[in-house]
């Protein structure tokens, strides 16, 4: 078991909840394979206490937080400084302790992007459908569009929200951004919702939605992407393998988030294998996601 010491530096999460996360877990074991003096923990942290946690870091000299829902926008106006790239996404989930000044990072988009490029997934030239238009889906899209996709199409449930959203990525990315699904030609097909997660675990995303009555339109050349990790397999990966589709999780994201947070928090180059080893003792997975 590892020594925790009074010089031991310390880490973590907040989140509102923040239980569920396997952050923790994931994290201290990077600090127990590499013998680096680190211990990372959980924070409850409720919306109107967001101000007081990020001083919180300072004031205790935490080398830095993860952020996680619903805290990712709240966070930065509390911050010293704001990476580029977070900026200009709107979303911070890393922030870093560097002497008392707090900088905000986002590693979420890469770390999405990075899944798709290890899984052998190409965003270039490629037809994106994105199903859903919750809080990770403007900064997940931002990263994509910077690798120069051929088209984006964005739907929900609620329409109207697809059409805020594509609006917004056309001002600031100049990416004509679609929000009708046309002739359903996509290459890669993206679902962000919680349909599939307990209790919704017979609920495919694309239900309710406009212009899509089933999932014929994915096939041997699609990629079926679920941001969800737990369970592994949802309905709508389930049924885009029966039709011949590469399917990817969310659980690659969560490692490689994770693994950018961490050599921002510590500067330690970690070793190549890391992720493979992640994934087979913290979550019990064997080879490639």
């Amino acid at each position: 078991m590892k020594e925790i010491t009074a010089k031991t530096k310390k880490l973590g999460i907040i989140g509102c909840p923040v239980e569920h996360s396997f952050s923790p877990r994931m994290h201290n074991y990077i600090s127990e394979k590499v013998g680096a003096d680190y211990i990372y923990t959980g924070f409850h942290v409720e919306p109107e206490n967001v101000g007081d946690a990020v001083s919180g870091v300072r004031a205790l000299g935490l080398s830095g937080i993860n952020v996680t829902a619903p805290h990712k926008q709240a966070v930065m106006r509390y911050l010293d400084e704001i990476d580029e790239r977070a900026a200009r996404l709107g979303s911070v989930n890393t922030i870093v302790n560097n002497g008392g000044i707090l900088r905000g990072y986002n590693t979420d988009s890469d770390g999405f992007y990075m899944s798709l490029i290890k899984a052998g997934i190409a965003v270039k030239g490629s037809r994106i459908l994105m199903i859903g238009c919750g809080g990770v889906v403007k900064p997940t899209l931002m990263r994509l569009i910077e690798a120069e996709p051929e088209a984006v199409t964005i739907v929900n449930r609620t329409s109207s929200k697809a059409v805020a959203l594509a609006g917004a990525l056309r001002s600031e990315t100049g990416f004509p951004v679609n929000t009708e699904v046309g002739d359903m030609d996509f290459d890669i097909v993206i679902n962000t919702t919680s349909a599939g997660m307990e209790p919704q675990e017979d609920v495919l995303p694309t239900e309710l939605i406009d212009g899509i009555d089933d999932l014929d339109f994915i096939n041997k050349n699609t990629a079926a992407v679920d941001m969800i990790y737990n369970p592994p397999k949802t309905r709508f990966l389930a049924e885009a393998e029966k039709r011949g589709a590469k399917i990817l999780n969310g659980l690659d994201m969560l490692i490689y988030q994770g693994l950018i947070a961490y050599g921002l928090f510590t500067g330690i180059k970690l070793p190549e294998n890391m992720a493979e080893l992640i994934r087979r003792d913290v979550f019990g997975v064997e080879g490639e996601n």
